[in-house]
């Protein structure tokens, strides 16, 4: 959707943030130059933010800024050149926010936060320091959260052996390869300016301990009350070294493995996590996203780091229905780097899984308002999901069984017999039973919603 390949971007794009915002989305994103030379000896270049927008979600174009001069002129789409390491921007959506700060960075300087703010998304003034108890050296991301009317800060800290109130030593920060462990933690405020005393975010179930990068924790734009990440973890594998003989790019990766050690060494990839309150996560232990099949330019660190935000698209094929479109570049260090969208189904991030042989699950009770139930769901042309209504106790409730259902879809009306309005603000548990199928999602509305 966009090939990052203008002369000030760079090698090594990345760090991409979407913005849906009044019909249009905006992408911010790193220009930066990073490699090795043929001695093993680190290149470095000057961090670049730059802008692009895009209507429609697939194709992304660069708006000409005018602000900072590159080879001699300022046509060219960077905001700032003075960023250390990234930059998250998000669009205040609380209803008191004054209008000259409608839109927020966050970037780190010294360990420290720092704020601007913005009236029209492009020209940013720095503020003040937000907040300065971690090490903010991966992406920081914040929003205002409409049902708890408060925002949330989730933002990078370490902890481990040697760490210091959750930032960086100079030894550890030079290191080739460390134990310390990359952790994401969370705050709170009313108004952005006093905020909660600070947690790391927790795992029920327990996880293993691992180290995450960026988090790209959000409301989920269709279940507001639900915030849903994709943190990247990354893995130094300096330990497994008989790999790095058969990874793509050995001449290459020698040298950077030479030059910094974990540069060549460390893997990343994604998976998704999600929380009703900020805190207490669910964190799959398999991957969301992976490097992929073995090829030029990939098995790094940069590997699987998602776009912050994600867009609902129009389907590609016709008569399809809209999709989740979310976003990562891909050639780090090789670059250009190409951002490529990936395309989900509605809901598609977990589904209840039954293989051909029936099985059947139970929820826990629950109150619905509305007079109508739709699904999200997928069965083989032999599978079926088929519903069926309970009193609180268990007891099946005449004139409320589905029968089987089929097909693919994202939002099927389930009918009955009886009217589902008598059965509103009363407890009750539906009871599911499938085969060779999957159920992404279930919701209950006021109405039917044909497409």
């Amino acid at each position: 959707v966009l090939d990052c390949n203008a002369p000030w971007e760079g090698n090594n794009c990345g760090y991409f943030v979407l913005l849906n915002d009044q019909e249009q989305f905006r992408l911010y994103y790193n220009g930066y130059n990073y490699g090795v030379d043929l001695d093993a000896k680190p290149i470095r270049g000057k961090v670049r933010i730059c802008y692009a927008e895009s209507r429609d979600g697939k194709t992304f174009r660069r708006v000409p800024v005018h602000k900072v001069p590159f080879w001699g002129t300022t046509d060219n789409n960077i905001l700032f050149n003075t960023i250390r390491d990234n930059m998250y921007f998000f669009k205040d959506t609380n209803p008191d926010c004054a209008p000259e700060a409608l839109y927020k960075g966050l970037a780190e300087e010294k360990q420290t936060l720092w704020l601007y703010e913005s009236a029209d998304g492009v020209n940013f003034e720095r503020k003040r320091m937000l907040v300065d108890d971690g090490a903010y050296d991966s992406m920081n991301v914040a929003f205002w959260d409409e049902i708890t009317e408060q925002y949330f800060l989730f933002y990078r800290g370490i902890h481990g052996e040697g760490t210091v109130d959750g930032k960086w030593t100079v030894q550890q920060d030079n290191a080739r390869h460390n134990n310390v462990i990359r952790d994401v933690r969370v705050r709170r405020s009313k108004d952005f300016i006093t905020w909660s005393e600070p947690q790391m975010i927790r795992f029920d179930p327990e996880r293993d301990d691992l180290e995450l990068y960026v988090n790209q924790v959000q409301p989920y734009y269709r279940a507001k009350h639900m915030f849903i990440g994709f943190p990247t973890r990354y893995a130094d594998r300096y330990e497994d070294a008989q790999n790095f003989a058969y990874l793509p790019d050995k001449e290459r990766r020698d040298r950077y493995i030479r030059a910094e050690g974990r540069t060549g060494t460390a893997m990343t990839d994604a998976v998704v996590m999600t929380s009703r309150d900020g805190l207490y996560f669910r964190r799959t232990e398999e991957a969301f996203l992976t490097p992929g099949i073995e090829r030029e330019g990939n098995w790094y660190y940069g590997d699987c780091y998602f776009a912050y935000g994600m867009a609902e698209t129009d389907g590609d094929r016709p008569g399809s229905p809209r999709e989740i479109s979310m976003y990562a570049g891909d050639g780090a260090r090789f670059g250009p780097v190409k951002l490529c969208r990936y395309a989900i189904r509605l809901d598609g991030f977990f589904s209840w899984r039954c293989d051909y042989q029936p099985g059947m699950v139970v929820t826990k009770p629950l109150i619905f308002d509305g007079g109508h139930l739709s699904i999200n769901f997928a069965t083989s042309a032999l599978g079926h999901v088929r519903i069926r209504l309970l009193s609180e106790d268990g007891t099946p409730i005449e004139g409320f069984d589905s029968g089987k259902l089929f097909g693919d879809s994202v939002d099927r009306p389930v009918d009955f017999a009886g009217s589902l309005s008598t059965l509103a603000g009363k407890p009750i548990r539906m009871e599911i039973s499938m085969s060779d199928a999957d159920l992404y999602s279930f919701r209950f509305t006021p109405k039917v919603n044909f497409r």
